[in-house]
């Protein structure tokens, strides 16, 4: 089914799941980096407060 434009502009008002977020962070970090893979915990852990 072809969608109109229009359509696909709300697509920009979805609501961006955190742990999405997270496991995003987390792939971007290498797996030795120990650092990097914590501040991905830490964005996870202050979101949830």
């Amino acid at each position: 089914m072809y969608k109109e434009k229009d359509d696909f502009s709300s697509l920009n008002n979805l609501h961006v799941d955190q742990i999405d977020n997270y496991f995003e962070c987390i792939s971007s970090c290498d797996i030795s980096d120990g650092k990097c893979i914590s501040k991905c915990v830490e964005i996870l852990k202050d979101h949830e407060r």
